[in-house]
């Protein structure tokens, strides 16, 4: 992960899903980058331990206070910064904010969470979790792949390059880094906390068909962040990779979120 050269107006900080890498975010820095999100918006992107370009190296266990602490030195003290996860990446969002230090939380600007969720796995969503690493140790990806896409993408977004995309980030995670974020994962803290003491504005974003971290899931984060001085609920079109499966909605929205965050 390479820290940014130079301050933005606004640094958005942009968190990647399980098992996948920052090019998750490809449509929304190339918003940023024509100017749709907004004058001075710089998207960072970057890929988690263990993969990609991230020049980090897997652990055995990728817990969310390692992984936001690896997103965490992305940032700097001389520039203002909105953090956005997707499931995995929301679970460190929510975990870097928790961790944030004295030099960093005044430049915090808001916060945008995508088909994820506050809460900490109960004792069988952590079994699952162990026997998922075990699995992809012993199997690979593949058999994991053929299981998920049907929860990541709903029928009307399966064929075209968002699956092609998809598929292409999934294979290309190494085994071991996969196993360890699902042991990561499984460990985790409830995160209710830091919603509830939010003093930025805050997005929550979610399929209305997503099977992983349904629509209930984000609205009890939105109710857990009443004290935060904005708060939404964004419902889309879709399953797990909602605000992707329509970005001619997600993109407005998140336009609109960014300048309120100014």
């Amino acid at each position: 992960m390479m820290r940014p050269e130079t301050p933005a107006a606004l640094r958005l900080l942009a968190l990647h899903a399980f098992p996948l890498d920052g090019r998750l975010w490809g449509l929304v820095s190339a918003a940023a980058a024509s100017g749709q999100l907004g004058e001075g918006v710089a998207v960072s992107a970057p890929d988690f331990r263990g993969r990609g370009k991230s020049g980090l190296s897997a652990e055995k266990v990728h817990g969310m206070p390692l992984l936001s602490k690896d997103g965490a030195a992305l940032l700097r003290p001389d520039e203002p910064f909105v953090v956005m996860g997707m499931s995995m990446g929301g679970y460190v969002a929510l975990e870097l904010i928790a961790r944030l230090g004295p030099e960093l939380r005044p430049r915090l600007r808001g916060l945008v969470l995508c088909d994820s969720r506050a809460n900490a796995d109960d004792e069988a969503g952590k079994a699952k979790r162990a026997a998922t690493a075990e699995a992809i140790e012993k199997d690979g990806m593949e058999p994991l792949l053929s299981a998920m896409l049907p929860q990541f993408l709903a029928p009307s977004s399966r064929g075209g390059a968002l699956e092609q995309l998809i598929r292409t980030m999934f294979l290309a995670t190494p085994p071991a880094t996969a196993a360890a974020d699902q042991r990561g994962m499984a460990e985790r803290a409830d995160r209710f906390d830091v919603l509830g003491t939010l003093a930025v504005p805050f997005l929550a974003a979610v399929g209305e068909d997503d099977p992983l971290t349904p629509p209930s899931a984000s609205e009890a984060m939105v109710e857990a962040a009443g004290n935060a001085p904005y708060v939404e609920l964004l419902t889309l079109p879709g399953a797990h990779m909602a605000p992707l499966e329509h970005p001619e909605e997600f993109l407005p929205k998140l336009r609109a979120f960014l300048d309120r965050c100014r």
